[in-house]
């Protein structure tokens, strides 16, 4: 009995609302098979939805999020399969885009929610799930995951990917992605949010931890398939300099102001600044250049480590910091002139015990206006290392500081790609703050080969697969979920009830 469409809708205690939805579903011209999975419901759910004329399966026990999803979808007859949830008033006209863009040739046929400008796109789940398509390449698909219902799935996605996939359904969505042949699109806007039934603050923190953990386990399947960089460039850096790096005797000082540098027309004017700050010691790493001329700036110590060939992004900081041993360590680049009062904020915090001081980006940035994709993975990350009240500041941005105990305990070379070292930094206990703002976001130099979309970016490509590199950082330390543990689902219910009914979609 094959049907063109089959409708999954788990449903615990839903008994106000099952009836008239499968009623509703019925009456649709399309003629679906209508599928309730009915867990732990002690008020007659079952029994409703199955005299209204769905085929209901019952589990005494309550599955968690998604399990029901899982096993419906294992059962499902139709070419196109359609994910509800019982508790959520959605209409056939809402309902038809989704069908549609599968019958057009998607194979996974996604809500646009939450909506670019509204304030649930910026909460914490949304910012994972947005991540999560960054991580993939996936940037034009915001925040939109099979996480949120209603959602479509043709027939060939859900063999290939497997039903048990669907019991994470970030899970599903990675894989997906990586797949050479699945087609993923946004079908349309249901605005779920506002449809939902609210649960208390208990359940939305729960489900808050869940989805965030969902979206790091997705992520594992993105390192996975496509490497420790998700497959993003890495701009040629000389790693090795600083892994190969002899270890020799280094002055030591109180102060190190480390700057890279390919000698800059700002460089001069840069100097002169750090002279107000009676520093001990300036060390540029001067790269990409033959020219080692370099501005005479009276009463400042400069010491200058000399690459002809381009360092690479970040590899110039752990050079520097490298050949110094300092208490405290103040990063900034050729092209950013800070004044004196721009800079004893971070070395002030080093004085009082943080042990990384970074810029404090969201007082300059509204989070409104953070919607690009380097903006959403900072964010993420620290929403991943339970840092969120970091917003999106990070060792990727200048200036910052750290302390000597920083260097020490993560190594200098981690400073390489900045978001390793946060993450290594967070996971040592060492003392990480946004200590005050600095605008380096209109104030840097335009960089048309590293910015530009008509050349791909490169520069974001590169920032991506740093934070992608930090993801997994944290992945080799807590596992695949980070601190985000799954402790709602019975995954093991999906597992044994679609081998033993379904073996063949088991193993698909």
């Amino acid at each position: 009995m094959n049907r063109k469409l089959s409708i999954v809708i788990a449903a615990h205690n839903e008994a106000k609302t099952i009836g008239p939805l499968v009623r509703r579903l019925l009456r649709w011209h399309r003629r679906p098979e209508v599928i309730v999975i009915a867990n732990g419901c002690t008020d007659g759910t079952g029994n409703i939805a199955k005299m209204a004329g769905a085929r209901v399966v019952r589990f005494r026990t309550r599955l968690g999020p998604d399990i029901g999803r899982a096993i419906g979808i294992s059962l499902a007859h139709g070419d196109i399969l359609l994910v509800l949830d019982a508790d959520v008033a959605v209409t056939i006209a809402q309902l038809e885009p989704f069908v549609r863009a599968v019958e057009r040739g998607a194979d996974i046929a996604l809500n646009r929610y939450p909506l670019f400008g509204t304030k649930q796109f910026h909460h914490p789940t949304a910012v994972a799930k947005h991540a999560l398509n960054v991580f993939a390449d996936r940037p034009d698909l915001l925040a939109a995951s099979l996480t949120a219902i209603p959602h479509a799935i043709s027939r060939r996605a859900a063999l290939q990917l497997g039903p048990l996939a669907f019991c994470v359904p970030p899970v599903a969505q990675a894989r997906a992605l990586c797949s050479n042949n699945l087609k993923v699109e946004v079908a349309a806007h249901v605005p779920v949010g506002r449809l939902n039934r609210r649960r208390g603050p208990h359940h939305e923190l729960t489900m808050r931890r869940l989805i965030i953990g969902d979206c790091l386990e997705g992520m594992s399947v993105i390192i996975q398939e496509r490497g420790s960089r998700g497959g993003f460039t890495d701009l040629s850096r000389k790693r090795h300099l600083v892994t190969q790096m002899p270890v020799l005797p280094r002055s030591s000082v109180d102060t190190a102001v480390i700057v890279p540098t390919q000698g800059e027309e700002t460089l001069r004017q840069v100097l002169k600044e750090l002279r107000r700050l009676h520093l001990d010691q300036v060390r540029l790493v001067l790269n990409g250049t033959s020219d080692t001329t370099l501005p005479d700036v009276k009463g400042l110590s400069v010491q200058v480590d000399h690459y002809r060939d381009p360092v690479g992004h970040d590899v110039g900081r752990a050079i520097g910091c490298m050949q110094v041993d300092a208490a405290k360590y103040f990063f900034t680049d050729a092209d950013i002139i800070l004044p004196k009062a721009q800079v004893q904020p971070f070395l002030a915090a080093l004085d009082e015990g943080v042990d990384i001081a970074l810029n404090h980006l969201d007082a300059i940035l509204a989070k409104r206006r953070q919607i690009d994709p380097p903006s959403i993975v900072k964010r993420f990350l620290n929403i991943a290392c339970e840092r969120p009240d970091l917003g999106v500041a990070s060792l990727t941005a200048v200036p910052h500081a750290v302390s000597r105990r920083t260097v020490e305990q993560i190594g200098a070379e981690a400073f390489a790609v900045p978001p390793v070292a946060q993450v290594k930094a967070i996971l040592a206990g060492l003392k990480v703050m946004a200590v005050h703002p600095v605008d380096v976001i209109h104030t840097n130099a335009a960089r048309p080969h590293l910015h530009d979309k008509s050349v791909g970016r490169p520069l974001q490509k590169l920032i991506i697969g740093d934070y992608v590199e930090a993801i997994h950082c944290l992945q080799q330390t807590l596992g695949d979920r980070g601190a985000f543990p799954d402790n709602v689902r019975r995954r093991t219910i999906a597992e044994q009830y679609i081998v033993n009914h379904f073996p063949m979609a088991a193993r698909s």
